[in-house]
């Protein structure tokens, strides 16, 4: 089972989306984005989906961090229309896989996740693939 890390000031949004989440997925909650990071590197997370607007530290900052320490973690922001600049630098800078607004729509969030963790799982396994294939060529020369 994927695990989906959710980050977000308002305890409500955190709440609420794992309620929506937790059948399929297993759920951490953070309400405290400076901590988040500190929750990925002591679990094996699988997405991490985060507000991008926060004190202390936003979720573009966040997910910029978070890319840093494993590129291969799904990454998801959820704005506000407000956030316009950031979300564009959020994308150009591959930062976040896409971006979704608030208020989410139920069944369009659950999509989203399901299309980035499978993308994640694919890339995983291309991964391994070639690490296999670099193994065989040298054994065989």
């Amino acid at each position: 089972m994927a695990h989906i890390l959710l980050v977000d000031d308002e305890p409500e949004v955190t709440n609420a989306i794992a309620r929506l989440l937790r059948k399929d997925y297993t759920i951490t909650k953070c309400s405290e984005p400076e901590n988040a990071l500190e929750i990925v590197k002591q679990n094996d997370i699988d997405l991490v989906l985060s507000d991008i607007r926060m004190p202390v530290i936003d979720g573009v900052e966040l997910l910029s961090q978070v890319k840093a320490y494993d590129p291969d973690i799904g990454r998801v922001l959820l704005s506000g229309y407000s956030d316009m600049e950031l979300c564009q630098r959020a994308i150009t800078d591959d930062i976040a896989a896409i971006i979704l607004a608030k208020p989410w729509d139920n069944f369009e969030l659950k999509n989203v996740l399901r299309l980035v963790l499978n993308a994640r799982q694919l890339q995983k396994e291309n991964t391994e693939l070639r690490q296999r294939l670099n193994q065989l060529s040298l054994t065989s020369q």
